[in-house]
């Protein structure tokens, strides 16, 4: 007695068994994305933690700074050969009809320019220019800090998203395979040795080592790899 069921039948059991194996992947790529946004955020958040942990430290110094500049200039302010220049500075202001600065400004200056001496002012504007370059290369390295992250992250997710990719095909019997000329396609992995295939408009053969070839326009057989 035939106990083969029905083509219908059989049919029916393939597709609800695909219907599966799909339903299966799709939870697999569903999961692992929550898990990769999960990896990346924390990755994000602890990179945030250390630049404003820098950015903390970085306040803390120029505080520091500022404080000691502070008292620098209180003491210098009681100069009585830094309040005769003040005076001069004033009259000479005047006289010009400008605005001039108040005095622990004034006593800033003098003490940065060691008396507004030719050199001072010459090293002022040296250390001046130097900060100014030091503060754009630092800002540069900052952007591009930024984009290497950037970049780093997208790599991360697509190479994820590649990998559970392939680990969905797998399910389905399928592997990505590799060629010449940038040549890549999904095809199973079940064919067996000593084959050849139709599928999705090309001629593929599986010689006896079971390794995979298509057939070029020209004719020929040309390897493709897992």
């Amino acid at each position: 007695m035939n106990t083969r069921p029905p083509e219908s039948r059989r049919l029916r059991r393939i597709g609800l068994r695909c219907l599966a194996a799909l339903g299966l992947a799709s939870a697999c790529l569903g999961a692992g994305a929550q898990d990769l946004n999960a990896l990346l955020q924390q990755q994000m958040n602890q990179t945030n933690r250390m630049m404003a942990e820098a950015q903390r430290r970085s306040q803390m110094l120029s505080q520091n700074i500022a404080q000691s500049q502070y008292q620098m200039i209180q003491q210098r302010m009681q100069d009585p050969q830094v309040q005769a220049a003040y005076r001069a500075y004033l009259q000479q202001m005047q006289s010009s009809g400008r605005q001039p600065t108040d005095f622990a400004t004034f006593t800033g200056e003098y003490i940065y320019t060691n008396g507004f001496s030719r050199e001072g002012i010459a090293h002022r504007n040296r250390i001046e220019s130097g900060n100014r370059a030091a503060e754009m290369q630092a800002l540069q390295g900052v952007r591009q800090a930024e984009r290497n992250r950037g970049e780093a992250m997208q790599q991360q997710r697509d190479g994820y998203f590649r990998n559970q990719g392939e680990a969905g095909r797998g399910l389905m019997g399928q592997s990505t395979y590799s060629g010449q000329n940038g040549f890549q396609t999904s095809l199973p992995h079940t064919w067996q040795p000593n084959s050849v295939h139709q599928y999705q408009g090309n001629s593929y053969r599986v010689n006896e080592s079971g390794q995979y070839y298509v057939r070029g326009n020209d004719g020929w057989w040309y390897p493709v790899n897992r």
